[in-house]
């Protein structure tokens, strides 16, 4: 791994969707000076894409215009749309949905991975950065990989996916001044 010089905000709020979201943004976007932001991650879907009827879902047509909304209002805020990073919703694994929460499916692969698309031409269209998280945990799963604590959430091997992703967005776009080796290399033990 490698450390960086750099700071940032983080502004997760756990089970939101992009209409809830789109209420807060200016909370979680301040409107002050000493805010300057050079990079942003946006990662939705997951919530958004639940079954309608479900307090959190959001119909796709109007989750495209939250997100595109929301990637706006970054690059109102200064950021490059190259230094935005817009992330999929990684795939659910429904059998062990079915046994933490019954039968009832609220979450499917079919319906995440049309959010993941969308996602994705958003990212196109608006000239954002895009990782295919919906992609990369299908394949991961496909390959015996079990990166889910209980099909949704995330486990230590799902979020080190996610990190690699985010870290190798994050370290592009820094000069590699701001770069400092982790200290077990500075002692040759890695």
């Amino acid at each position: 791994y490698r450390l960086y010089l750099s700071s940032g905000i983080n502004a997760e709020y756990g089970g939101y969707n992009t209409a809830w979201t789109m209420d807060a943004l200016q909370s979680i976007l301040p409107n002050v000076p000493m805010y300057h932001f050079d990079m942003a991650t946006v990662w939705f879907g997951c919530n958004d894409a639940v079954t309608p009827g479900h307090p959190q879902h959001v119909p796709l047509e109007q989750f495209k215009c939250n997100l595109e909304r929301i990637v706006c209002r970054l690059a109102a805020e200064g950021i490059q749309p190259g230094n935005i990073l817009v992330l999929t919703p990684p795939s659910v694994n429904e059998e062990m949905l079915d046994v933490k929460y019954g039968p009832e499916r609220i979450r499917l692969n079919t319906v995440t991975g049309q959010y993941a698309q969308c996602v994705l031409r958003v990212a196109e269209e608006r000239g954002c950065q895009a990782c295919d998280l919906f992609g990369m945990f299908s394949k991961a799963v496909e390959g015996g990989a079990q990166p889910f604590t209980d099909g949704l959430h995330l486990n230590e091997q799902g979020e080190e996916m996610v990190y690699g992703a985010v870290e190798e967005f994050v370290a592009a776009r820094l000069d590699c001044k701001w770069a400092i080796p982790d200290w077990k290399e500075l002692h040759g033990t890695t």
